[in-house]
């Protein structure tokens, strides 16, 4: 469980982090991709883990949290290994 309470606090976190990728000119276009993306992974992620679970339940209850795990190992290199923008002072 501790686990996935760190959950609520990486996404503003990740949001923190990519804005600074963005230049000042385009952060409200950035913003509004990012607000629809997060839109459709709150209505995919759902309906793709409740279908799988529904198909494994029986045989393994447990699947649905180690795909879970998977996703997690697989996702965190892909963000860890995007480099920030080095911001320039003037």
């Amino acid at each position: 469980m501790p686990v996935f309470a760190l959950g609520g606090i990486g996404t503003p976190a990740l949001q923190s982090l990519a804005t600074k990728q963005v230049d000042k000119e385009q952060q409200g276009q950035f913003q509004g991709v990012l607000a629809s993306v997060l839109s459709l992974s709150a209505i995919i992620g759902p309906l793709f883990f409740s279908s799988a679970y529904f198909l494994v339940q029986k045989q393994w209850p447990g699947a649905i949290w180690l795909s879970n795990v998977i996703f997690s190992l697989v996702i965190v290199p892909v963000v860890l290994s995007l480099r920030l923008k080095e911001e320039v002072i003037a």
